[in-house]
């Protein structure tokens, strides 16, 4: 044991790691300026607008863009999200519904101006800890902050979960103050940090809660341990402060606490877990038969970045604990941050292995690169090797997926107007809101409204009607009782029209609505018709009442 720490002792120290001496010296001696401060927030600030108007008109999605765009219109109608409506955790709408009301908006291009909003407090964030954490002359670190801000608008895909990116960066910068500094007050305010990521997202204050957990070893280890009789506290009661929203919700309001806590349990105790699963895509899984195309490489590049995750995490936490051993001190508290955050956020990524949900968990990951402490030969490699590698990656499977690529390198886009705005989109966009629309304009009267399963509830927000269910977004299996509530709304509202998009989620029959929710089915052959499919669309199954027998 004793030979092996010193092995990877000098391993560290051959990779050129900065002592603490050099690190003091180089923030003495380079105090930044604050034209360079305000340089690197103006650019994390107009990247994000220029990004946001290079978009804002291009795409649309009935699915998850939809599920978000529902909720934010219901709030704006006086519904709160959970209690009346299946949602994410409210404070995303209240955020988005906040900033329609305030500039008089309705639109989905209103919503996404509101999420890119928000997702620029998380550039400038990122922006801060370069600035903090990186090392050189005051133009280097203004270029690593460019590069910081091009990686971040490029991984802020797609634009709806730029709450999620946010929030991990946010998380990352809290926990960084707390290292740099402990004390009461950082604490307090980490806290109410903590607490409000929770409003967003259950799963975030669970992350923000786990990293602080993770890095208390090491202020305990450290030689100016902070006063944990006064910090311990503090933190708590700024957690309770940040999630006093919900916790006021739950008191003052049964019915909201009843479907919060049943929310809850439907995760734990039924469902058992927090997403549809995938196969994680590792790079020896990718078949390598056939030609080399930009496709094939790009998912042999998103296989490695996967198994960078937990590597970085490892190697971040192996150096940290070196260095702690050593000078008994958090020497780069702005690096341990995101290696405290991003041991947690392993499980956005692996939950459900794809693209888009390793673009949620990733962040933490890229500023730690960025600032990654090293001087001599790493530094060197790490700029001209580790840098360029890492932007070719993102490049490659970030990129196709931002609607102004895909608007670049598909021919068969075209202009459709959803509520008022003038989106161009593709024909497989288009063509589900066209079917919809016509069916709707055909079947329902006018104040009628329809049920859209499983996978569409922008069909609600599209017609600006309400669901006659709560579960608007229908993909886990669900039991017989909360079924039957539903088929109870469902007597009620008296739906002119059924929309059942008959498909396996994930390529899964078990996941088809017939299978996840079989007495609604059962309910729906017995009580509804259905009548011809669109042509456009096979798998739409089209139901509408039975004549009544009085």
């Amino acid at each position: 044991m004793r030979h092996d720490a010193t092995a990877m002792s000098r391993a560290i120290r051959g990779f050129g790691m900065m002592t603490p001496s050099r690190h003091f010296s180089d923030d003495m001696s380079q105090r930044l300026d604050r034209r360079i401060i305000c340089a690197a927030m103006l650019l994390a600030v107009a990247a994000s607008l220029a990004r946001f108007l290079l978009e804002a008109h291009l795409g649309f999605n009935l699915w998850d863009e939809g599920y978000l765009w529902y909720g934010v219109q219901r709030v704006l109608h006086g519904e709160v999200p959970i209690r009346d409506f299946v949602s994410y955790d409210p404070g995303r709408y209240y955020w988005a519904a906040g900033a329609l009301w305030l500039f008089h908006g309705h639109g989905t291009v209103a919503v996404r101006a509101a999420t890119e909003l928000f997702s620029t407090l998380g550039v400038v964030a990122a922006v801060w800890l370069v600035l903090r954490g990186s090392t050189g002359n005051g133009l280097m670190r203004l270029g690593l902050c460019a590069v910081a801000v091009v990686l971040c608008l490029l991984w802020m895909v797609p634009w709806w979960k730029g709450y999620d990116a946010a929030i991990s960066i946010i998380l990352v910068a809290s926990l960084a103050r707390v290292l740099a500094r402990p004390s009461p007050v950082r604490f307090l305010v980490h806290g109410v940090v903590i607490g409000l990521a929770a409003v967003f997202g259950r799963n975030h204050g669970f992350y923000g809660v786990v990293a602080c957990l993770l890095a208390t070893p090491a202020l305990m280890l450290s030689a100016d341990s902070p006063a944990w009789r006064r910090c311990v506290p503090a933190w708590l009661a700024g957690v309770a402060i940040g999630f006093s929203p919900i916790l006021l919700g739950l008191v003052l309001d049964h019915q909201f606490a009843a479907m919060f806590w049943e929310s809850i349990h439907f995760l734990l105790f039924e469902y058992r877990g927090t997403n549809l699963p995938l196969p994680v895509p590792w790079p020896w899984t990718v078949p390598g038969d056939g030609a080399l195309t930009q496709a094939l490489l790009a998912r042999w590049v998103t296989g490695g970045m996967f198994l960078l995750l937990p590597l970085f995490c490892v190697v971040g936490a192996a150096v940290i604990a070196h260095r702690l051993r050593r000078y008994r001190r958090i020497v780069h508290p702005e690096f341990a941050a995101c290696v405290a955050t991003a041991i947690p956020y392993l499980n956005v990524a692996f939950s459900r292995a794809d693209v888009s949900h390793l673009a949620q968990a990733i962040f933490p990951l890229l500023i730690g690169v960025l600032i990654l402490p090293t001087r001599g030969l790493g530094r060197v490699l790490l700029r001209w090797l580790g840098l360029p590698l890492l932007a070719v990656a993102s490049l490659l499977i970030a990129l196709p997926l931002h609607p102004w690529y895909q608007a670049r390198t598909q021919s068969d886009w075209r202009v459709v107007d959803v509520q008022g705005d003038a989106l161009r989109m593709s024909d497989t966009a288009a063509v589900p809101l066209e079917v919809v629309e016509g069916l709707s304009h055909r079947y329902v009267p006018s104040g009628g409204t329809l049920l859209a399963a499983p996978v569409w509830p922008g069909a609600y927000v599209l017609l600006g009607i309400r669901s006659p269910v709560q579960e608007i977004y229908p993909l886990f299996p669900r039991s017989d009782h909360f079924q039957m509530q539903e088929i109870g709304r469902l007597q009620q509202a008296r739906p002119a029209l059924v929309l059942i998009y008959d498909i396996g989620v994930d390529g899964r029959e078990d996941l088809r609505y017939a299978d996840t929710h079989p007495l609604i089915w059962s309910y729906l052959q017995t009580h509804y018709r259905q009548v011809e499919s669109p042509r456009e669309l096979p798998e739409l199954k089209v139901y509408i009442p039975k004549p009544s027998i009085d």
